[in-house]
């Protein structure tokens, strides 16, 4: 999974040099900070001019670049027309089912949410076919929304559990009991067809957020550069972000923080161990723990000096520190930021996370941890999801430079 413009991925490592050029092109512009002109293009790429605008023609012919007005200029020659991602034509659609929670977001290129669709609900109690139907359904609510001149370029499904990328098979995910699951074609079968019919794939819910958190839009990284982000619904899963790349490990398994031994002795935990961070910082635990049903309730009741909250937090807030302090020591990485739930109590969570980490963490005397909170958002994954799909794009944007009937022999 590819997130970040890397100018040094020479042509010669692709097969076709035309396909390279315009990903190069392509990686320039979304990821500038400032809208680049051709003869910036080139100059950044290492291309001649007339190659450069050859390839931009090309991108803003397939609708993935466009040109603002011509900069005024004192100098002679033409002006410099600014380059931008272009709205409004290619756009993919992010799903996600999470145990709480499902939701789909349609995305263009610019980053521009075009529809987006929401539903609470417990999963756990669904068969697979029937809550992957019940996704399909928010789907169609955001495609209805399509533009009658746009594109679907890709559906990208989020998960909270192992992925294979490969298969798009969902091999495990504990806390919605499944098992070996192809949601391909449960959500052809619940009224999604499009999952035949363009680019598809299934990933980690984490892995999606993260993306999402670390992205300003489609293609350009945010502020920060590396990265561990904990997703905190009713288990807890982590994506380690590295110059806007998500780590996924030898198999994409990578980041299953939730399932970071706390205590060998602790209570029992879905995925068949014992004693894991979930089991004292995520949601389900916590409401259990103080008798609530949300987790903002359970900040209300720790604010409240109610002791089952009190000491449930403060249990959280350690195990948090714990598991941060292992990763921090093993990945060398000493920024985290929080989303989802896990966000909601972050204020509650610094000092006792802060605690362990100053005992903990061997880097602590050289470089200051940063606790960070994503913006509040249950849809980040599939913001994320979108993102993954959109960003493919990027990779392969020959693919929609070439003629109509040419993509349809490609697809």
């Amino acid at each position: 999974m590819r997130t970040h413009f890397d100018p040094t991925a020479g042509v010669a490592r692709q097969g076709s040099l035309r396909a390279s050029n315009l990903s190069l092109v392509a990686r320039h512009v979304f990821a500038s900070d400032i809208a680049p002109a051709r003869a910036d293009v080139a100059k950044a790429t290492g291309m001649t001019r007339s190659t450069a605008s050859r390839m931009v023609d090309e991108l803003v012919a397939a609708g993935i670049l466009s040109e603002s007005s011509p900069l005024p200029s004192t100098r002679r020659g033409r002006p410099a027309t600014p380059l931008h991602p272009r709205g409004g034509t290619l756009m993919a659609l992010g799903l996600e089912i999470n145990v709480g929670h499902s939701a789909a977001r349609l995305v263009d290129l610019a980053g521009t949410v075009v529809a987006a669709a929401d539903a609470t609900g417990d999963n756990v109690g669904r068969s697979p076919a029937e809550a992957l139907a019940h996704v399909a359904g928010l789907a169609r609510e955001c495609l209805a929304h399509l533009p009658s001149d746009a594109t679907l370029v890709g559906v990208q499904l989020a998960v909270p559990g192992l992925v294979d990328a490969a298969s798009h098979m969902v091999l495990r995910a504990p806390n919605l009991g499944w098992h070996d699951v192809d949601p391909r074609p449960l959500l052809r079968d619940g009224g999604l067809p499009e999952v035949d019919e363009v680019d598809y794939g299934v990933a980690n819910e984490a892995d999606c957020a993260a993306i999402f958190v670390g992205h300003e839009r489609p293609g350009r990284p945010g502020g920060l550069d590396a990265f561990l982000y904990l997703s905190g619904e009713v288990g807890i899963g982590s994506a380690l972000v590295i110059n806007g790349s998500v780590s996924l490990g030898t198999r994409g398994w990578a980041g299953e923080i939730g399932h970071t031994c706390i205590d060998p002795d602790g209570p029992q935990c879905g995925c068949g161990a014992t004693g894991c961070l979930e089991r004292y910082a995520g949601t389900r635990a916590l409401t259990e723990m103080v008798g609530v049903a949300t987790i903002e309730e359970v900040r209300q009741a720790y604010l409240d000096g109610v002791p089952a909250a009190v000491d449930a937090v403060r249990a959280a807030g350690r195990a948090l520190g714990l598991a941060l302090a292992n990763a921090g020591n093993l990945l060398d990485i000493t920024t985290v930021v929080l989303g989802g739930d896990l966000a909601v109590l972050i204020e509650e969570y610094r000092p006792l996370v802060q605690q362990e980490l100053d005992i903990r963490l061997l880097a602590r005397p050289f470089t200051e941890p940063k606790l960070l909170a994503a913006t509040p958002d249950h849809a980040a994954p599939a913001f994320g999801a979108a993102y993954v799909a959109l960003e493919r794009v990027l990779e392969d944007p020959a693919h929609w430079a070439a003629p109509a009937t040419e993509r349809a022999s490609l697809a």
